[in-house]
């Protein structure tokens, strides 16, 4: 199927739905994207993975050096909508404790 890359703006932050599959392929795709969005001053970036159905190696590869790459130039890089097997591959990685945008500051700030 391949990967297509929507990017909207809003309210200071740029978010990235992305649809398909991360992998290979496509992965180099959504790293130019990353990188020119936190390059050209973006510094909230959300990568949408609601209709994403498959993110291999490469695609994690691309999100952990985008996360990098956020930090330093002082952006931040979430994740959102992660489900199945891709959320699956983010818990197993533990990548989820860095990328996944929810509630889990909320949660340790009231003490659970």
């Amino acid at each position: 199927m391949g990967l297509a890359l929507h990017t909207t703006r809003q309210d200071g932050r740029a978010t990235i739905a992305a649809r398909g599959s991360i992998d290979l392929h496509s992965s180099d795709e959504l790293r130019a994207r990353l990188a020119e969005l936190v390059d050209a001053g973006e510094r909230v970036v959300v990568v949408d993975l609601t209709a994403v159905d498959f993110c291999d190696s490469s695609g994690l590869n691309v999100l952990v050096r985008a996360y990098k790459h956020a930090r330093a130039q002082n952006a931040v890089l979430t994740v959102t909508g992660a489900y199945g097997r891709v959320e699956n591959v983010l818990r197993t990685t533990g990548l989820d404790r860095f990328l996944i945008e929810d509630t889990a500051e909320g949660a340790s700030a009231d003490g659970r």
